[in-house]
């Protein structure tokens, strides 16, 4: 596949507002905030299949789940099941448990981190009661995530026809002043490079 030549001034300023929930994850998981940064890694990859999704009609879950399916390289024991409903439960309720996991169809996911291990953890669940629950590193889910990001990148720089889903479902996305001001700067330059272009045919 070649790559782009450029992207267009909305995919950047979308790329942008993706860049800044990834770096706010990241800082909260430094700042040692681990459970308010999975609220962020899971809302950024849910973002990510949004933006993505070509198949405007699909549900939220069925779309997470297909995203993080094809892109966000799982292994081991857990599930996109599992991990839409630990999205859920945990965006919904602040909390491992809830519809998908009480009827059976996903297990509940809880989460160590750098200093705890994950034998301590799991002592002071099964203490509680706790049974047949997946107990994950929060570093797990930050991997998906880049996976997730990475896989959205290389196809937005390589696929034009992605880029203009991408553009389509990004339309209505979130800015700040900053971005609104850099997206008309860009596309300002894209006018000014398409008229050139043309004036150079022209000729």
């Amino acid at each position: 596949m070649e790559e782009c030549s450029a992207m267009k001034a909305r995919t950047l300023t979308a790329l942008s507002v993706l860049n800044d929930l990834r770096h706010a994850a990241y800082e909260a998981l430094e700042r040692k905030h681990r459970y308010p940064a999975l609220l962020l890694l899971y809302s950024f990859i849910d973002i990510c299949a949004s933006l993505a999704c070509e198949q405007p009609t699909v549900n939220n879950g069925t779309r997470f789940k297909s995203y993080v399916n094809r892109y966000g390289h799982t292994s081991g024991a857990v599930t996109v099941e599992d991990l839409w409903a630990a999205r859920s439960t945990l965006l919904h309720s602040f909390s491992p448990l809830g519809r998908n996991t009480e009827s059976g169809a996903a297990r509940p996911i809880f989460y160590f981190a750098w200093p705890e291990t994950s034998e301590a953890v799991r002592a002071v669940l099964d203490s509680k009661g706790y049974s047949d629950y997946l107990l994950l590193d929060v570093g797990h889910i930050k991997t998906i995530s880049i996976w997730c990001f990475n896989a959205f990148w290389r196809r937005v720089q390589t696929e034009p026809d992605f880029e203009e889903v991408m553009l389509q479902n990004s339309e209505h996305l979130l800015k700040d002043l900053f971005q609104h001001g850099l997206e008309m700067e860009l596309t300002a330059i894209e006018t000014l490079v398409a008229k050139a272009g043309e004036g150079n045919r022209a000729s």
